[in-house]
């Protein structure tokens, strides 16, 4: 293998690892394609998973889990 930059942070790898989605080339921090935030990686899970978001705080007007827990040691 040849010397590539990291299409992320640019730096120069000696052992560049390439994404199974986006087929770019990476160094070893930014291999994974959520450290590198492939646009391809978003693409497959939308259309695999449709457009769905989870909401994890319970809506828009229920407090989120850190106010809940802490919340109760304010005063």
């Amino acid at each position: 293998m040849k010397p590539e930059n990291c299409a992320y942070c640019g730096d120069l790898t000696d052992m560049p690892f390439e994404c199974n989605y986006c087929k770019d080339p990476f160094c070893s921090e930014h291999r994974l394609p959520e450290e590198h935030r492939c646009v391809k990686l978003t693409q497959i899970r939308a259309k695999r998973f449709g457009q769905k978001r989870v909401i994890r705080d319970g809506g828009p007007n229920k407090p989120g889990f850190f106010k809940r827990m802490f919340g109760k040691f304010k005063d």
